[in-house]
């Protein structure tokens, strides 16, 4: 199993080239098809209300194609650049959910506060994985993004959306050297012998070539999200994967809250299924 058709956005922000260069790693490794979509809100209000792009997200667009042909040329992969035909905020976001689900993996940002102008809506990301149907793997705005996915940490709590992130990620559980399933327990939980949800999971995944190690720890309050990200650091992961608005530890809390929470501040690639 493998992604032969990868998406990734582009826009103006300061991480473009840094993800670009991720996703043209990735399509090589899997033999993919590589398409490039830009799509950036327009900051001129009178393209907007007119629904053309200005003259500013034109030139925008053109150093998109330029960097996007170079680079896929340089790479020898097939691939293909599309730009939006303008930049209206929900015009941005609809779009991108749609050729999203054209795709077996999109590749997008996380989002960047201090980028300012030219970087895609801050709840791109949330609503392409909740919408798209596809997984999503976001790559953080701070750094570099030497590997993705030599060694990876799964969030398992047996639910349907962990269920599917799993199987959506097996490309990469596949091709890693290291993976380990974390699950994280509420301490009421655990305190009532509560089963980490193990059964099977292992057995599942050597099925599939996938030799796995499980871990799972207990968290005392509403820090699940914080604790999970902590422990996939010190593991060493180079990758995240989890089901999108799943319940991890805490059900009485706001189901996307986690997810949200994640999305903002994940250190590492984070492929997200819903």
């Amino acid at each position: 199993m493998t992604y032969k058709h990868i998406l990734v956005h582009l826009d103006s922000g300061p991480q473009v080239e840094t993800r670009l260069d991720a996703a043209i790693a990735l399509a090589k490794n899997n033999g993919a098809f590589l398409r490039g979509l830009f799509a950036q809100p327009d900051r001129s209000a009178t393209s907007i209300i007119a629904r053309r792009s200005s003259d500013h997200l034109e030139q925008a667009a053109a150093r998109s194609e330029e960097l996007f042909r170079d680079k896929l040329q340089a790479s020898g992969l097939q691939g293909q650049w599309h730009g939006l035909t303008h930049g209206e905020h929900n015009h941005v976001i609809r779009e991108t959910i749609i050729w999203s689900r054209f795709a077996d993996l999109t590749v997008l940002g996380q989002f960047d506060r201090s980028a300012g102008d030219g970087v895609a809506p801050e709840e791109l990301n949330e609503q392409v994985v909740l919408n798209s149907g596809r997984p999503v793997l976001v790559l953080p705005f701070a750094g570099s993004v030497p590997t993705i996915g030599k060694r990876v940490a799964v969030a398992w709590n047996a639910e349907r959306e962990a269920a599917r992130a799993l199987a959506d990620a097996m490309p990469f559980l596949q091709a890693a050297s290291e993976v380990t399933v974390i699950t994280v327990l509420t301490q009421a939980a655990a305190s009532g012998g509560a089963e980490p949800q193990r059964i099977g999971l292992l057995d599942h995944l050597a099925l599939h070539g996938v030799k796995a190690e499980q871990t799972h720890f207990t968290v005392s309050d509403i820090g699940a999200m914080d604790a999970l990200l902590a422990r996939s650091a010190d593991s060493g992961a180079d990758l995240l994967v989890m089901g999108a608005h799943g319940h991890y530890g805490f059900p009485f809390l706001h189901r996307g809250g986690g997810t949200r929470h994640v999305l903002r501040t994940c250190p590492v690639p984070l492929l997200l299924s819903h």
